[in-house]
């Protein structure tokens, strides 16, 4: 079983996102309240994926002591408001695979963290498409390319983000499962992923970041590596 360290200040917090994991991912949760918590809970946990406060206090402390101390291949995402982290300095710190809104839909935080997990950083659309817009020689895409959906592809993407497979879908829509197929083909083109996963979070408002990666870990005794479904 894929473990998850949940490290926030505020109770309703660590709660909520512990319910969440457990209930939508099957995840083995152990929760902190502090930066000095969650270091020692990593040391005695190493095998673990981190969602951490961005607003934590001692943030600073917790990512430079899982590095010093042989953690720095430790999975960990911040999470906290898209817009305001959109505009830290630098895409990722160090440490860090991903951002994620603090109030990411549960499914699509557990598909957040097999992503991370497998080497991949995961953002807010909102802050990858302010670091786009700010990095050297680019200028802001002027729209989404979710804006370039049809209404049925958005609709077809839509059901993907909720978890429905193409045999779902079809049966919800009225369409052969090989005309879904083809439509989730065009949408994947458009919205730039390649899998299923990737699709899901994009519906939910983040993003596969494929120039931000970090290497995957080896998978433990008897686990098979993380890898996002397609």
């Amino acid at each position: 079983m894929d473990h998850v360290t949940v490290i926030h200040h505020h109770p309703w917090a660590r709660r909520g996102l512990e319910q969440a994991l457990i209930a939508s991912g099957g995840f083995a949760v152990t929760v902190c309240a502090s930066a000095a918590a969650g270091i020692t809970a990593v040391r005695e946990r190493p095998r673990t994926n981190v969602l951490v406060a961005y607003a934590l206090p001692a943030l600073d402390d917790l990512l430079s002591g899982l590095r010093q101390r042989g953690h720095q291949d430790v999975p960990v995402a911040l999470i906290g408001d898209p817009v305001t982290m959109a505009r830290c300095p630098g895409p990722l710190p160090p440490g860090v695979s991903g951002f994620l809104p603090e109030e990411v839909d549960p499914r699509a935080l557990c598909h957040a963290v097999h992503t991370m997990a497998a080497g991949a950083a995961v953002l807010p659309l909102a802050m990858l498409w302010f670091s786009y817009g700010q990095a050297p020689g680019r200028s802001l895409p002027e729209t989404s390319p979710s804006a370039f959906l049809t209404l049925r592809e958005r609709e077809i993407l839509a059901l993907i983000g909720a978890g429905l497979t193409n045999l779902e879908i079809s049966d919800r829509l009225g369409l052969t499962v090989s005309t879904v197929k083809a439509y989730v083909s065009n949408m994947y083109g458009k919205i730039g992923v390649d899998n299923r996963v990737r699709a899901a979070l994009f519906a939910h408002g983040i993003a596969f970041a494929p120039d931000v990666v970090h290497a995957p870990r080896a998978p433990g005794p008897g686990r098979a590596p993380a890898v996002p479904g397609g």
